[in-house]
């Protein structure tokens, strides 16, 4: 975190204001160079850092983009979790910014180190050291007469006041004031070697999303677990369903038994205390796995089960829901009255075909017999033709047969 940048950015620019201005002044306060480079806020983390919304911190980068006030920097910056070391999934990394700081003369840190040769000759020199480092004395206190080579004096001609400048590791097993002498007998910490293994950039955004932890939750540390018996009953109980199934689950880890136990303790925060409800709620949503497929093909551990359990208790929920309603359908189906059938009307009192000289049996009957006719004339007019006149006969005598009686 850098206040030099911050301050600069509010004293200096003056192209933005209000929410855009917050968003630049919180990305300067977290560069990790006084220069203003290298901040790698998480989105969430300046929205609620500036009480702003994750959309409008969103435009408010756009717009410092586009003024060139801000602009990507170096990602891998990112790319490894400072205090694991251990390397962050590409999609869960934030993405690295360089507050640009137009025509100032803010120090700009060096990439190169001219001296790095006399660092590596000092550490050289302090491997010397310990190689001539003299051992501890037997247990005891017993001399053997050495002569210290830095006084010119044995063990037993040193003077007291030499005596009591010596490093208690020498007079180890003797009298002592009972003091640890920590720069001699952890010099393998003051090397400056171990510092090679801790030269990530400090984290100015908190929780990596891919460390898996909560806010204010480590893994591990957190003494409000709950007990080792339910964290190991829902894990049998997820590899039980899972072996079912012929479905393969991940070992556990001590990582996965601390997440179990933080699980099991914000269930039961919930419910007021109540760990057996809070434990066979657990154990009832591992059991509906199998009827989601998509949560069954991730859920293979139970550091995953943990990580992604509101999401799944979500899932859940709303399948109870669901089925609910579906039961209640059921029942009130069953509940309802029958609605009573129309009376089938008998065939006889259905209505007849009554043959007419357009009639398709009529016609299909005479039209063999067409070019036997004459066709002029008209039925408008009160003239048919010998034509309509046959037919007319054929459908009196069809109409007789079937027992329809036609109106003169």
């Amino acid at each position: 975190m850098t206040v030099v940048t911050m301050v600069w950015v509010q004293e200096h620019v003056h192209e933005v204001r209000n929410a855009t201005k917050a968003v630049l002044s919180y990305l300067a306060f977290k560069a990790h160079y006084d220069d203003g480079t290298a901040a790698w806020p998480a989105i969430g983390t300046i929205a609620g850092a500036c009480g702003l919304s994750e959309k409008t911190v969103q435009r408010s980068i756009d717009q410092l983009l586009d003024l060139g006030l801000l602009e990507p920097g170096q990602q891998t910056f990112s790319a490894i979790n400072p205090k694991t070391g251990e390397p962050v999934r590409r999609n869960y990394q934030t993405i690295v910014w360089n507050v640009i700081c137009k025509e100032s003369n803010l120090p700009t840190e060096p990439f190169e180190d001219r001296n790095a040769s006399k660092v590596r000759a000092a550490m050289k020199r302090a491997d010397k050291a310990k190689v001539k480092m003299p051992s501890p004395e037997p247990e005891g206190g017993e001399d053997d007469g050495r002569e210290d080579k830095m006084s010119g004096f044995s063990d037993e001609r040193q003077p007291e006041e030499t005596k009591a400048k010596m490093s208690p590791l020498e007079r180890q097993g003797g009298e002592g004031d009972g003091s640890e002498d920590k720069m001699s007998k952890n010099l393998d910490k003051m090397s400056p070697n171990n510092t090679l293994k801790y030269n990530y950039p400090s984290l100015p955004t908190g929780e990596l999303p891919a460390s898996g932890k909560r806010p204010g939750m480590e893994d591990g540390n957190n003494t409000t677990t709950g007990g080792d018996s339910d964290a190991a009953t829902v894990m049998d109980h997820l590899a039980s369903v899972r072996s079912k199934l012929s479905l393969t689950t991940t070992e556990p880890t001590k990582r996965d038994l601390s997440k179990i136990g933080n699980l099991v303790s914000r269930v039961v925060k919930a419910r007021d205390g109540d760990r057996a409800a809070s434990l066979a709620l657990i154990l009832a949503v591992i059991d509906w796995l199998p009827a989601n497929t998509f949560w069954l093909r991730r859920v293979d551990s139970a550091r995953r089960l943990a990580d992604n359990w509101d999401q799944i208790a979500n899932d859940w929920t709303v399948a109870q829901i669901e089925r609910q309603r579906e039961r209640d359908a059921e029942a009130h189906e069953r509940d309802r009255r029958p609605v009573a059938q129309p009376t089938p009307v008998p065939e006889r009192h259905s209505e007849r075909h009554v043959h007419s000289l357009v009639c398709e049996h009529v016609l299909n009957d005479m039209r063999p017999h067409e070019d036997e006719y004459d066709h002029e004339g008209s039925l408008r007019y009160g003239k048919p033709s010998e034509w309509q006149m046959a037919c007319m006969r054929h459908a009196d005598e069809l109409n007789r047969r079937d027992g329809i009686s036609t109106a003169a």
